[in-house]
């Protein structure tokens, strides 16, 4: 939609959202006045009428060892930078919005007041103040959002003064460079409110750390993890659990089959029966069993990822690796296939002309990554996480059958750039033959012939519930796509987001923050309202929720969760009523902590691949479901000093029996483990040299009873 002009700070309808434009006062590589000697400045260096005329100016980014427009002085332990800028109290926001590239540490001033302080220590400020943590990687290229209020400034002149700390002198590299604009006022179309499962404040920006983060405002259930025992069937839940379906039992949203894949070689699919107990609101697991493969016209799964759930109640399993072997003679290659599941009976459904079971032979062999299918029941989507790495459409024959139709590889028309947008916005469904054994035996080399487009790694295709266009990923090309099908042809093929340097901002419980999108998109998930959940395998493993109203101009992108020590999150699916979502925790390390799910219970998944339930706090979990640990609730433990120099003191003032103290540096390896038997009321323990060597730790202390995480920073 065209954005039209109406006044300087103008009103722009945009796809459905009004908001104030906004204006800068001065923006990036901008001109600053800054003092380089390596000395410290006078106290009132910062102050709104100190004379600065003597200070050399540069236009940002302003360092050394990195990018820079001007270069300073290197071996710095302290920088200072200055700007006088001219306002019109009458044109600025009520919060105006500072953002700041820095490494590694800033103090900022305004008028000789400190506004921000950023990866700095608390208390008194000096020029041989050390910043809290280095800055490296991408995050040196991060603008930082901070957001300052009007009342700070003053009619006319005001001055913006930075002191920039280094981490050491020997650092490497020291950089700078800012920008300070209005900030919006929106009204979003979408509603949100406190009963829809993608309202939350976003977490806060995080390394992987021992366990699950998700927003204050949700819950999570373990419902069955790597190793469980089957109920039926004999044998045990498989590893890699990856796409999770929920698929109702006569549409209901608390009673329904909870399918899990698990990319294995051989693969496998769990199928599980669960419930949702109003009363105590929790999930139970009433019968779960493996899926048979073992008819002699079939061939075991190999690698199930991803997959899908059909509008007639099935679940569609991909398996990502594609072999040559035909064990069983049936002149159909053993694996790459999509193959269908009736829930119910956790058996293949017949789909040969001969009524014997067999896989989705005309869908075309490839390293399937998932499958979605058209409300209506006609066509499928689904992508190539490897081989072709191609985007396909399958149209059916007859309605809800799955067994044979047309299959159509897509071709941009204009081909991509070498970042891996579109360079058009248009493309081309070209058909693929697909009725015979040998075409079907060879589908990568036929969509290849056929000029298809290469994406590199298309992990989910899924469809827009608002505007019905087809959005899928390119993990290996970082961004995610959209276009809109118009049966032989596509139009407005974009980029809708990512980017692996493409950094978005978004509130948390600490105010606004920025973070690096990264690599590795994964699975996609749409709810009824049009908001886009993207899964990463890859980057720091997010769960990242993007508004459908989002647009690479006006972004709008939160942060969900992330994934515990070297997992990722898969498979994301929805109860129809859009208040449970079901995902699976793929190989976490042996490392992390355990944790306290909404049963209030200790749950334990350490090394084993997880499936859990999300939810809002209302409606997963009661006061009166928690068990021993609201007992012990009451006995308040506490961790001090913290920060601390290395020497702490757990405090249990009603003492605790048998306890266990571990502690892990930031990478999730374990630094400190201990168990103290007997009863204890306080324990003195000595951190100083694991402190020193990773600064921030991760204490999980244990007892009979009682389960707490402390993050425990170096002073």
């Amino acid at each position: 939609m065209k954005k039209k002009l109406l006044t300087v700070a103008a009103l722009v309808l945009v796809t459905g959202s009004l908001f104030q434009a906004q204006t800068y006062v001065f923006d990036k590589n901008s001109s600053w006045s800054y003092k380089d000697n390596n000395q410290a400045q006078v106290a009132q260096w910062k102050d709104k009428t100190f004379d600065i005329s003597s200070w050399t100016t540069g236009a940002g980014p302003l360092g050394y060892g990195d990018p820079v427009t001007t270069t300073i002085n290197s071996g710095l332990m302290t920088a200072y930078f200055a700007k006088d800028i001219t306002v019109n109290l009458s044109t600025l926001s009520d919060t105006m919005e500072l953002g700041v590239m820095r490494d590694d540490g800033i103090v900022v001033y305004l008028n000789g007041e400190e506004v921000v302080r950023d990866n700095m220590p608390a208390g008194v400020i000096d020029f041989n103040t050390l910043s809290s943590t280095t800055v490296d990687g991408a995050a040196e290229s991060v603008y930082n959002i901070f957001s300052i209020p009007k009342s700070k400034f003053v009619n006319g002149t005001n001055r913006i003064s930075i002191e920039l700390h280094n981490r050491g002198a020997s650092s490497s590299d020291l950089r700078i460079d800012a920008y300070l604009k209005t900030t919006t006022t929106t009204t979003n179309p979408t509603t949100c409110n406190s009963m829809h499962i993608s309202c939350f404040t976003s977490i806060v920006p995080t390394a992987q750390t021992g366990k699950l983060i998700i927003p204050a405002e949700h819950k999570y259930q373990l419902v069955l993890k790597e190793g469980d025992n089957y109920t039926e069937g004999g044998g045990m839940v498989g590893g890699q659990n990856d796409f999770t379906a929920y698929v109702a039992k006569n549409a209901s949203s608390t009673n329904g089959y909870l399918s899990v894949n698990h990319e294995t070689n051989p693969g496998g699919v769990t199928m599980a029966e669960i419930n949702y107990n109003a009363t105590t609101k929790l999930w139970q697991l009433t019968k779960s069993r493996a899926v048979s493969f073992s008819a002699p016209s079939l061939v075991q799964t190999i690698r199930n990822c991803s997959g899908g759930v059909t509008p007639w109640g099935t679940v569609v399993t991909a398996e990502e690796s594609v072999t040559s072997n035909d064990v069983n003679a049936d002149g159909m290659k053993d694996y790459g296939w999509l193959v269908e599941i009736d829930p119910a009976t956790a058996q293949v459904i017949s789909q040969n002309a001969d009524g014997s079971k067999g896989k989705l032979w005309q869908m075309g062999i490839m390293n399937h990554e998932n499958v979605v299918v058209n409300n209506a029941g006609t066509i499928a989507y689904y992508g190539e996480d490897g081989g072709t790495h191609m985007v396909y459409k399958y149209i059916m024959d007859t309605p809800n059958n799955l067994s044979s139709g047309n299959l159509y590889v897509l071709k941009v028309d204009q081909g991509l750039t070498t970042a891996g947008d579109p360079i058009g916005t248009t493309a081309t469904w070209i058909q693929v033959p697909n009725k015979t054994k040998a075409d079907q035996n060879n589908t990568a080399t036929l969509a290849q012939s056929l000029g298809g487009t290469r994406f590199n790694g298309v992990e989910d295709v899924d469809i827009s519930p608002l505007d019905g266009k087809i959005y899928f990923t390119a993990k290996g090309l970082d961004r995610i796509y959209r276009l809109q099908d118009n049966g032989t042809t596509a139009s407005q093929v974009e980029t809708f987001a990512g980017g692996a340097s493409t950094v978005y901002s978004f509130t948390t419980a600490q105010g606004t923050k920025s973070e690096a999108w990264g690599d590795g998109n994964d699975n996609l998930t749409f709810d009824e309202l049009g908001n886009l959940w993207v899964l990463q395998d890859g980057g720091k493993n997010y769960i990242w929720v993007i508004a459908p109203d989002h647009t690479i101009a006006n972004p709008k992108v939160k942060l969900f969760a992330s994934m515990p020590a070297g997992s990722e999150p898969t498979g994301l699916t929805f109860t129809p009523d859009h208040k449970f979502g079901f995902f699976s925790i793929q190989h976490p390390d042996s490392t992390i902590l355990t944790d306290v799910d909404a049963t209030g219970n200790t749950i334990d998944y350490r090394g084993k691949s997880a499936t859990i339930v999300v939810a809002l706090k209302d409606n997963l979990g009661t006061a009166g479901s928690l068990g021993t640990v609201d007992q012990v609730a009451e006995n308040t433990v506490t961790v001090a000093p913290n920060p601390t120099s290395g020497m702490v003191k757990i405090n249990s003032p009603k003492g605790l029996k048998d306890i266990s103290v571990t502690a892990y540096s930031m990478d999730g390896k374990i630094v400190f483990t201990k168990k103290y038997t007997g009863s204890n009321k306080s324990l003195d323990l000595d951190f100083t040299s694991q402190l020193e060597a990773s600064r921030i730790l991760i204490l999980n202390i244990e007892a009979e009873g009682f389960q707490k995480t402390v993050k425990l920073l170096k002073k």
